[in-house]
Protein backbone atom coordinates (compact mmCIF):
# COMPACT_ATOMS: atom_id res chain seq x y z
CA UNK A 1 0.00 0.00 0.00
CA UNK A 2 2.78 2.71 1.30
CA UNK A 3 4.86 1.55 -2.48
CA UNK A 4 2.03 2.52 -4.41
CA UNK A 5 1.03 5.95 -3.17
CA UNK A 6 5.38 6.98 -2.71
CA UNK A 7 4.92 5.38 -6.85
CA UNK A 8 1.40 7.61 -7.39
CA UNK A 9 3.49 10.74 -5.53
CA UNK A 10 6.41 10.28 -7.65
CA UNK A 11 4.65 10.34 -10.85
CA UNK A 12 2.75 13.07 -10.24
CA UNK A 13 5.70 15.16 -9.08
CA UNK A 14 7.83 13.94 -11.67
CA UNK A 15 5.40 14.65 -14.40
CA UNK A 16 4.17 17.58 -13.45
CA UNK A 17 8.04 19.24 -13.12
CA UNK A 18 8.26 17.75 -16.75
CA UNK A 19 5.67 19.83 -18.00
CA UNK A 20 6.90 22.88 -16.36
CA UNK A 21 10.33 22.82 -17.29
CA UNK A 22 8.52 21.68 -21.10
CA UNK A 23 6.10 24.35 -21.49
CA UNK A 24 8.80 27.25 -20.49
CA UNK A 25 11.49 25.68 -22.89
CA UNK A 26 8.80 25.91 -25.20
CA UNK A 27 7.62 29.56 -24.53
CA UNK A 28 11.06 30.64 -24.61
CA UNK A 29 10.67 33.66 -22.26
CA UNK A 30 12.09 32.03 -19.27
CA UNK A 31 13.17 34.18 -15.84
CA UNK A 32 14.62 31.24 -14.19
CA UNK A 33 18.52 31.15 -14.34
CA UNK A 34 19.23 28.21 -16.03
CA UNK A 35 20.99 26.32 -12.79
CA UNK A 36 17.09 26.33 -11.61
CA UNK A 37 16.21 24.71 -14.78
CA UNK A 38 19.25 22.36 -14.52
CA UNK A 39 18.98 21.03 -10.98
CA UNK A 40 14.74 20.33 -11.72
CA UNK A 41 16.21 18.45 -14.94
CA UNK A 42 17.79 16.48 -13.12
CA UNK A 43 15.25 15.46 -10.74
CA UNK A 44 13.14 14.72 -13.39
CA UNK A 45 15.57 12.69 -15.03
CA UNK A 46 16.17 10.56 -11.41
CA UNK A 47 12.53 10.56 -11.45
CA UNK A 48 12.17 8.88 -14.57
CA UNK A 49 14.90 6.59 -14.35
CA UNK A 50 13.16 5.31 -11.22
CA UNK A 51 9.46 5.01 -12.75
CA UNK A 52 11.54 2.97 -16.03
CA UNK A 53 13.43 1.16 -13.10
CA UNK A 54 9.94 -0.03 -11.45
CA UNK A 55 9.10 -1.78 -14.81
CA UNK A 56 12.56 -3.69 -15.00
CA UNK A 57 13.07 -4.56 -11.34
CA UNK A 58 11.51 -3.66 -8.35
CA UNK A 59 11.50 0.02 -6.44
CA UNK A 60 12.29 -0.48 -2.36
CA UNK A 61 11.60 2.32 -0.10
CA UNK A 62 15.70 2.91 -0.33
CA UNK A 63 14.96 4.35 -3.80
CA UNK A 64 11.72 6.55 -2.58
CA UNK A 65 14.03 7.77 0.09
CA UNK A 66 16.74 9.07 -2.16
CA UNK A 67 14.36 10.79 -4.67
CA UNK A 68 12.36 12.13 -1.79
CA UNK A 69 15.85 13.35 -0.39
CA UNK A 70 16.95 14.85 -3.81
CA UNK A 71 14.52 16.50 -4.51
CA UNK A 72 14.14 18.42 -0.90
CA UNK A 73 17.37 19.40 -1.48
CA UNK A 74 16.72 20.54 -4.96
CA UNK A 75 13.66 22.35 -3.82
CA UNK A 76 15.77 24.27 -1.20
CA UNK A 77 18.35 25.03 -3.22
CA UNK A 78 16.35 26.44 -5.82
CA UNK A 79 14.11 28.63 -3.57
CA UNK A 80 17.32 30.15 -1.65
CA UNK A 81 18.61 30.77 -5.55
CA UNK A 82 15.63 31.88 -6.82
CA UNK A 83 15.10 34.56 -3.66
CA UNK A 84 18.36 35.74 -3.64
CA UNK A 85 19.22 36.14 -7.11
CA UNK A 86 16.15 37.07 -8.96
CA UNK A 87 14.34 40.40 -8.08
CA UNK A 88 11.25 39.77 -10.18
CA UNK A 89 8.43 37.73 -9.51
CA UNK A 90 8.43 34.43 -11.01
CA UNK A 91 4.86 33.61 -13.13
CA UNK A 92 3.08 30.39 -11.80
CA UNK A 93 4.68 27.79 -13.95
CA UNK A 94 7.89 29.04 -12.53
CA UNK A 95 6.68 28.53 -9.11
CA UNK A 96 5.83 25.01 -10.43
CA UNK A 97 9.19 24.48 -11.87
CA UNK A 98 10.87 25.92 -8.53
CA UNK A 99 8.95 24.57 -5.93
CA UNK A 100 7.77 25.44 -2.76
CA UNK A 101 7.80 24.89 1.26
CA UNK A 102 5.30 22.70 0.35
CA UNK A 103 6.92 20.50 -2.03
CA UNK A 104 9.79 20.02 1.36
CA UNK A 105 6.70 19.26 3.66
CA UNK A 106 5.22 17.02 1.42
CA UNK A 107 8.80 14.69 0.57
CA UNK A 108 9.71 15.22 4.18
CA UNK A 109 6.67 12.93 5.24
CA UNK A 110 6.88 10.77 2.84
CA UNK A 111 10.08 10.20 3.66
CA UNK A 112 9.07 9.29 7.33
CA UNK A 113 6.25 7.23 6.12
CA UNK A 114 9.12 4.82 4.46
CA UNK A 115 11.49 5.09 6.82
CA UNK A 116 8.81 4.20 9.55
CA UNK A 117 7.50 1.66 7.41
CA UNK A 118 10.92 -0.01 7.53
CA UNK A 119 11.78 0.03 11.08
CA UNK A 120 8.52 -1.67 11.42
CA UNK A 121 8.80 -4.27 9.22
CA UNK A 122 12.70 -4.90 9.62
CA UNK A 123 12.20 -7.71 11.87
CA UNK A 124 8.88 -9.73 10.55
CA UNK A 125 9.53 -12.77 9.25
CA UNK A 126 8.61 -11.75 5.62
CA UNK A 127 11.66 -9.74 4.87
CA UNK A 128 13.24 -6.46 5.13
CA UNK A 129 10.93 -4.66 2.20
Amino acid sequence: MIKTVLYTLLLLTTATRLTGVVILLALGSVNLPTTVLATTSFTVIYGIFLLIRRFVLTLHLKHFIQFFTVQSAVFIFNLSFVSNNIPLQITGIEALVTGSVLDVLINVVAIYYCVRNIRRNKFSPAGYF
